[in-house]
């Protein structure tokens, strides 16, 4: 009983924009403590289900939240509502209903593609096997752009903290194979960059903002986070020179008369790129600074220690 309570309610929010606890205490004859209970219990279930509050407040889905709809056609789904809208109107069935509420809850379209359109321009940024739903977060801050519509995000930051944030999103921008969406964050009163990675779950909301004011966007990018770069120089084998040149650009790497190819360029020594250097084996040497060196190679012999 209780679990098929809650799979209702789970599908009338998927069918849904907004509904009141007080609704859905009204829909299926239960008090309205236990409809917090129910929503508490889908929410740690891994369902990213939104609580306004106020007046018009009440409980949505996450608009990046879909049920697999692969097994209908578009025209197949609404010919099946249709058909069983037209037979309950008659017959006023709580089983017709409960499956209209299903149906209509896989009806959102579904787009296997991560890419993103901008004219004559496709961008692609997911990383191979990435989860449809990053896909997802991208299309929906994209409409979010295109719209000027706030959007509430549920987002990790560095730190390992969860927190829920209102933004107002101008830019979505690529840097080293990463999304970022440049916004406006209203608790921080101030621009921030939010990696795409790390939003647990958006939700689209029905309020507009007004565009601010873009021009600094440049040098908060060169910035990135606060972090200087400094020069590096690296030692490419030969099998790596392509990996190195979609990494850096072709412009970074150089060859010597007797044959040695290295690379240089400015970027930040971090964590990142550590771990950037270390994915490609034996076949990239770090010749300066000593400090990246000294970083590689302490990485390194930590991965060694983790399987003595």
């Amino acid at each position: 009983m209780k679990y098929s309570l809650m799979l209702k309610i789970l599908f009338l929010l998927l069918s849904r924009k907004k509904v009141s606890a007080k609704y859905i205490s009204d829909r299926f004859e239960i008090s309205v403590r236990t409809v917090y209970r129910y929503i508490d219990e889908l929410s740690l279930a891994g369902v990213p289900i939104y609580n306004e509050r106020g007046r018009n407040g009440g409980y949505s889905i996450s608009d990046t939240y879909k049920l697999p709809a692969n097994y209908l056609n578009e025209e197949e789904i609404e010919n099946v509502i249709n058909a069983l809208s037209g037979i309950n109107n008659d017959l006023r069935s709580n089983v017709l209903e409960s499956a209209i509420l299903k149906i209509s809850a896989i009806t959102k379209p579904v787009d296997n593609t991560s890419a993103l359109s901008f004219g004559n321009l496709v961008i692609d940024g997911t990383a191979w096997g990435s989860s449809n739903n990053y896909s997802e977060t991208l299309k929906v801050i994209q409409k979010a752009i295109e719209e000027n519509l706030l959007i509430q995000i549920e987002y990790l930051d560095r730190d390992g903290k969860t927190s829920n944030r209102i933004i107002e999103p101008h830019v979505l921008a690529l840097k080293q194979g990463l999304w970022y969406a440049y916004s406006y964050c209203h608790e921080r009163k101030d621009f921030r960059l939010f990696k795409i990675g790390r939003i647990h779950s958006l939700k689209i909301t029905s309020e507009n903002f007004i565009r601010r004011d873009i021009s600094d966007m440049n040098e908060v990018f060169s910035k990135w986070y606060g972090e200087t770069e400094e020069d590096i120089d690296l030692l490419v084998e030969k099998s790596a020179v392509d990996d190195v040149i979609e990494w850096l650009g072709v412009d970074k790497i150089s060859s010597s008369p007797s044959g040695k190819i290295t690379a240089s360029t400015s970027l930040p020594i971090n964590d990142y790129l550590t771990a950037k250097i270390l994915s490609f084996g034996n076949k990239v040497k770090v010749l300066s600074p000593k400090k990246l060196k000294d970083a590689v190679l302490k990485t390194a012999r930590s991965i060694e220690d983790l399987y003595k």
